[in-house]
């Protein structure tokens, strides 16, 4: 992540050497070139035009209309040959590669592969594309999810700046997906409806204990005690997260019902009747998804309900993910790492009596969610600047959130809420 003072601070950490606009003519020339040019001729899925110099070359079906990119630089090449899916995205925040619909782009590249917006599919049968990008699942084994590493890991992202945040986000400043059922369009309102979704799976009512593990900045802490009159305790390692919520939740008078503790899931302590987890179990690392679940599962009450929404991997590439990483988990999130459905199950067996009662699907409502909030940090570009952010940043931020889209609207990864609790609990709601 390119804090501002990192301006000018390369992600790819490409050696700085002038472009030679004469090594794009006569394309495909040269090794990286003709490894690109390879990989690309087997697509049959859509049509995407690379303008390289003065020509434009159609890769896919012809008959179909066109995503486009740009090559304005010829270390584009070597740099998507070498690192595939991450040096792409890293050559797009370089500036090397530009278009007019990153969305469109990526939606090309995902269409014709297995996994993830750009060349994971090449790099599982090449030994040329992403030839490089052991030297970064090196680096992302270094970043486990210790107490230690979880701060560390968390602080990157989510204090980066909660002015920046407070821009791009809703007012209730979640993060995470909202729920766009039929007849809702403002992004608000969706965050509401997802709020009111997880309350009523949980049947909450006037004074239950609540857990809520990963705080975000308070809004749904607030929500439930405020709307359902329940007792909140709301936990988060990242230190400017919890200034905020602190901050909201004494000016909202809301002290008798709500307690935010800068505390790692793994020391709380006491018994609860509900636990929340709202998109933070994806900051784990496999090696701690038993430690989590053992952990919820001796604070929660007999009777107790348990509801964790998290984004989720295919089952089908599961095993390929794991010994992998890609561009979010190196830029944006790093010692991340997406749940399936299966590992959950695993777990669940493995150390806890809990079982699962219901899943539902929130992936399109993701999508429509990024799209917002990638409108929303657009048209507050000018702000953007004044907090220091520079131009790569943005180019990063954009990135991260039409990549993400992609793959949520092209139904690769999803979003869930799954609802656990114990056999015989005649609390649990249907639905």
């Amino acid at each position: 992540m390119l804090r501002p003072e990192q301006k000018n601070i390369s992600p790819a950490r490409i050696q700085a050497r002038k472009s030679d606009p004469s090594r794009l003519q006569g394309y495909p020339t040269g090794f990286y070139q003709k490894a690109f040019h390879r990989v690309l001729s087997a697509a049959r899925k859509g049509r995407l035009d690379v303008q390289i110099g003065e020509g434009v070359h159609s890769y896919g079906d012809s008959r179909t209309e066109a995503a486009r990119i740009r090559v304005l630089d010829h270390r584009f090449f070597e740099h998507v040959v070498l690192h595939g899916d991450i040096g792409f995205g890293e050559a797009y925040v370089e500036n090397f590669w530009d278009t007019d619909d990153l969305r469109a782009v990526l939606h090309w590249f995902t269409e014709n592969g297995e996994s993830n917006p750009t060349f994971a599919q090449s790099a599982a049968k090449s030994v040329v594309i992403g030839g490089l990008n052991f030297l970064d699942r090196i680096r992302h084994a270094f970043q486990k999810n210790t107490r230690e590493g979880s701060l560390r890991n968390i602080s990157y992202h989510y204090d980066l700046s909660n002015d920046l945040y407070r821009l791009m986000l809703d007012p209730t400043m979640a993060y995470s997906s909202g729920k766009y059922s039929e007849g809702v369009s403002d992004l608000k309102v969706a965050q509401e409806k997802k709020y009111e979704t997880i309350c009523r799976k949980l049947a909450l009512h006037p004074d239950l204990e609540l857990l809520e593990v990963g705080s975000g900045w308070g809004g749904f802490a607030l929500y439930a005690a405020r709307h359902y009159g329940c007792n909140v305790t709301t936990v988060t390692i990242s230190q400017q997260q919890y200034d905020y919520a602190r901050g909201l939740i004494e000016a909202e008078g809301m002290q008798d019902r709500v307690q935010v503790l800068l505390q790692d899931y793994r020391d709380i302590e006491g018994e609860f009747d509900r636990i929340v987890s709202i998109e933070m179990v994806e900051a784990l690392g496999l090696e701690f998804h038993d430690t989590f679940f053992k952990k919820m599962n001796s604070l929660l009450r007999q009777r107790g309900i348990m509801l964790i929404q998290c984004i989720t991997f295919p089952e089908s590439a599961y095993k390929r993910y794991l010994k992998s990483i890609d561009w979010i988990a190196k830029h944006i999130f790093p010692g991340s790492l997406l749940l399936s459905q299966f590992e959950i199950m695993k777990s669940l067996n493995r150390v806890t009596d809990l079982n699962i009662y219901s899943i539902e699907s929130l992936g399109l409502s993701y999508a429509r969610t990024l799209n917002a909030w990638a409108q929303r940090f657009n048209q507050n570009l000018d702000r953007v600047r004044e907090l220091g952010f520079d131009e790569t940043f943005i180019r990063l931020w954009n990135y991260y959130l039409a990549y993400c889209e992609v793959g949520f609207a092209s139904r690769y990864i999803n979003d869930v809420h799954i609802v656990f609790s114990r056999s015989q609990n005649t609390e649990l709601p249907d639905g």
